[in-house]
C-alpha cells in the first residue's frame, strides 16, 4: 500500500468511515477543529510532511489534503 493510500486509510479510521472519497470535504467528515489539527500533527509526524506554510483554507476536500501530501513526499 503506498503512503497515500495509507493516509486515507487513517483519515478514515479517524472520522469512523469505511472508506473517505476524494471529493469529500474536510469539514463533513464529522472532526471538529482539534481533531483535525490532531490528525495533521499525526501525518506530520509519520510521514514528514509539514503544514506550517499552507494556506489551510484551500484545503477543502481530502483530494486537496492528499495532493499537498503527495507534493511534498
Amino acid at each position: 500500500m503506498d503512503k497515500i493510500e495509507q493516509i486515507r486509510v487513517k483519515l478514515a479510521q479517524a472520522t469512523h468511515k469505511e472508506k473517505v472519497a476524494d471529493e469529500d470535504k474536510i469539514r463533513d467528515l464529522g472532526l471538529d477543529s482539534l481533531d483535525v489539527v490532531e490528525l495533521l500533527l499525526q501525518l506530520e509526524e509519520e510521514y514528514d510532511v509539514h503544514f506550517d506554510d499552507v494556506d489551510m483554507s484551500k484545503l477543502v476536500t481530502v483530494k486537496d489534503l492528499l495532493d499537498e501530501i503527495a507534493k511534498q513526499l
